[in-house]
């Protein structure tokens, strides 16, 4: 993927990401219209974008330019982190001045991560970790998309079965977390977790971007709990101490992939014939 490419689209999702979350966390009653709870979590996202995953994209985006496979790698998982987020923000944050934002952090960072992906050569990034801690990144994939299944299926089908309205639906119209957790995440980690049990050079790729993924919105997760916490709202504290740990985990094994790397360099060409197959 072209450098240039990777500068420009970074600097733009990162300026217009300084400018929603800034806008979240320093605009006295930016988020007015949404419910109590769900003002309190988007401020606690804001926190976290603007903290931690803005100078990491940053970080990421200058290595994967110099070809940095292990830039590369990062830059790709981060931009997961900004497609889901903004992604929700399009479709669950009520309306307001910065709308057309999360939209077009959306949009750019949709077309940047399947960009990315489509041009990484995957047979690199399997042969640069060789010692790769693979079952226990696998088991990772397959317990937090357990997890997040049976918490949303738990509070979703009881109030299915009895005719009423899930307590999470609060004065929305639709699950929107729970619909993208269960139709994006889940499905994500149970098919990398299978293929990297298989040796597919796809589930290596894959994990990195799911272990970054659990990591930093695993963190913002946390922040929205502290933040509601503040608003006087309870929270379920075998839940916070749950993401907790999945974010201890996905963070350690971060470092342990990324730290087993045998070649970092993205540029050296793969062996003939044998580019991107899987």
């Amino acid at each position: 993927m072209n450098g240039k490419i990777i500068i420009t689209v970074t600097a733009i999702i990162a300026a217009l990401a300084i400018v929603a979350a800034g806008a979240g966390l320093f605009w006295d009653g930016f988020y007015k219209h949404d419910t109590k709870s769900g003002a309190a979590q988007e401020a606690g996202n804001d926190l976290v974008t603007l903290a931690v995953c803005v100078p990491l994209l940053l970080a990421s985006a200058y290595f994967a330019a110099k070809g940095s496979l292990r830039g590369r790698l990062m830059w790709t998982g981060m931009i997961f982190y900004f497609l889901y987020t903004y992604a929700m923000m399009s479709y669950m944050t009520a309306y307001n001045q910065l709308f057309l934002a999360y939209v077009a952090i959306y949009s750019l960072a949709l077309y940047a991560f399947g960009a990315s992906l489509l041009t990484l050569d995957v047979r690199r990034v399997k042969e640069s970790l060789p010692r790769a801690p693979v079952k226990a990144a696998a088991a990772l994939t397959f317990l937090a998309s357990l997890t997040l299944t049976l918490m949303w299926l738990g509070t979703i089908v009881p109030p299915l079965m009895s005719g009423q309205a899930p307590a999470l639906l609060e004065t929305y119209t639709t699950l929107v977390v729970q619909a993208m957790d269960l139709g994006v995440l889940v499905p994500l980690g149970l098919v990398t977790g299978v293929l990297l049990l298989k040796g597919n050079a796809w589930g290596y790729a894959l994990a990195s971007v799911f272990l970054i993924k659990c990591a930093t919105y695993g963190t913002a997760v946390l922040s929205m709990a502290l933040f509601q916490l503040l608003s006087g709202i309870e929270v379920f504290v075998p839940f916070v101490l749950a993401v907790f740990l999945l974010v201890a985990s996905a963070a350690a094994l971060s470092v342990a992939f990324y730290g087993k790397m045998t070649s970092t360099s993205a540029s050296a060409p793969a062996p003939a014939g044998k580019a991107v197959a899987a």
